[in-house]
């Protein structure tokens, strides 16, 4: 009996060891996406992928979003 516990522990450690390795071993050798452009190209790009009604939704908010802005500046 001790000796099956025994061998089952080595067992799932061994099974836990190998997963670690190859996880570690698929996010170091994953290549990395550069990162993407940031501002107003990345924005506009965001905007087409939209609906037409999502892009109205949005584009309310920032006029509301530069309104404020403009009444807080004055």
């Amino acid at each position: 009996m001790i000796f099956a516990a025994s061998s089952l522990a080595v067992l799932f450690a061994a099974v836990s060891i190998v997963s670690a390795c190859t996880l570690a071993f698929l996010v170091l050798t994953q290549e990395r996406k550069p990162l993407s452009p940031q501002g107003p190209e990345a924005f506009h790009r965001h905007l087409n992928a939209l609906s037409s009604l999502s892009r109205d939704k949005v584009r309310k908010q920032l006029r509301d979003v530069n309104e404020r802005n403009a009444r807080e500046n004055q």
